[in-house]
Protein backbone atom coordinates (compact mmCIF):
# COMPACT_ATOMS: atom_id res chain seq x y z
CA UNK A 1 0.00 0.00 0.00
CA UNK A 2 1.76 3.18 1.18
CA UNK A 3 5.49 3.42 1.53
CA UNK A 4 7.19 4.61 4.69
CA UNK A 5 8.68 8.09 4.37
CA UNK A 6 12.43 8.18 4.01
CA UNK A 7 14.75 9.62 6.66
CA UNK A 8 15.05 12.96 4.88
CA UNK A 9 11.27 13.32 4.61
CA UNK A 10 10.84 12.38 8.28
CA UNK A 11 13.43 14.92 9.39
CA UNK A 12 11.85 17.64 7.30
CA UNK A 13 8.39 17.37 8.88
CA UNK A 14 9.32 18.95 12.25
CA UNK A 15 11.18 21.75 10.48
CA UNK A 16 8.21 22.48 8.22
CA UNK A 17 5.82 22.25 11.15
CA UNK A 18 7.87 24.76 13.13
CA UNK A 19 8.17 27.07 10.15
CA UNK A 20 4.45 27.14 9.40
CA UNK A 21 3.49 27.38 13.07
CA UNK A 22 5.84 30.35 13.37
CA UNK A 23 4.16 32.08 10.43
CA UNK A 24 0.73 31.45 11.95
CA UNK A 25 1.84 32.81 15.31
CA UNK A 26 3.29 35.88 13.64
CA UNK A 27 -0.08 36.56 12.05
CA UNK A 28 -1.99 35.98 15.28
CA UNK A 29 0.39 38.04 17.42
CA UNK A 30 0.49 40.98 15.03
CA UNK A 31 -3.32 41.03 15.02
CA UNK A 32 -3.43 40.83 18.82
CA UNK A 33 -0.76 43.49 19.29
CA UNK A 34 -2.42 46.02 17.00
CA UNK A 35 -5.82 45.23 18.50
CA UNK A 36 -4.40 45.94 21.96
CA UNK A 37 -2.76 49.16 20.80
CA UNK A 38 -6.02 50.24 19.18
CA UNK A 39 -7.87 49.52 22.43
CA UNK A 40 -5.38 51.65 24.38
CA UNK A 41 -5.74 54.53 21.89
CA UNK A 42 -9.53 54.23 22.16
CA UNK A 43 -9.34 54.36 25.95
CA UNK A 44 -7.09 57.41 25.74
CA UNK A 45 -9.27 59.28 23.21
CA UNK A 46 -12.65 57.89 24.29
CA UNK A 47 -13.50 56.70 20.77
CA UNK A 48 -14.24 53.02 21.50
CA UNK A 49 -14.37 50.89 19.20
CA UNK A 50 -12.94 52.91 16.31
CA UNK A 51 -9.20 52.34 16.82
CA UNK A 52 -9.74 48.86 18.26
CA UNK A 53 -11.30 47.69 15.00
CA UNK A 54 -8.83 49.68 12.93
CA UNK A 55 -5.91 48.20 14.87
CA UNK A 56 -7.21 44.66 14.44
CA UNK A 57 -7.62 45.16 10.69
CA UNK A 58 -4.17 46.73 10.29
CA UNK A 59 -2.57 43.98 12.40
CA UNK A 60 -4.30 41.23 10.44
CA UNK A 61 -3.30 42.83 7.14
CA UNK A 62 0.32 43.21 8.27
CA UNK A 63 0.40 39.61 9.50
CA UNK A 64 -1.13 38.36 6.27
CA UNK A 65 1.39 40.32 4.21
CA UNK A 66 4.22 38.78 6.23
CA UNK A 67 2.73 35.32 5.72
CA UNK A 68 2.26 35.93 1.98
CA UNK A 69 5.77 37.32 1.61
CA UNK A 70 7.46 34.38 3.33
CA UNK A 71 5.35 31.65 1.71
CA UNK A 72 4.87 33.01 -1.83
CA UNK A 73 7.19 35.87 -2.77
CA UNK A 74 10.40 34.77 -1.04
CA UNK A 75 10.39 31.19 -2.45
CA UNK A 76 9.56 32.51 -5.94
CA UNK A 77 12.45 34.99 -5.79
CA UNK A 78 14.77 32.27 -4.52
CA UNK A 79 13.72 29.97 -7.38
CA UNK A 80 14.30 32.75 -9.92
CA UNK A 81 17.79 33.40 -8.50
CA UNK A 82 18.63 29.69 -8.64
CA UNK A 83 17.37 29.49 -12.22
CA UNK A 84 19.35 32.52 -13.35
CA UNK A 85 22.58 31.10 -11.87
CA UNK A 86 22.25 27.95 -13.98
CA UNK A 87 21.34 29.73 -17.27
Amino acid sequence: MGEEPGPTERGRLPADLGRYAGHGLTWALSTALFLYLGLKVDEWLGTLPLFTVLGAVIGAAAGFYSLYYHLVIEPRDRAEEDGSDEG
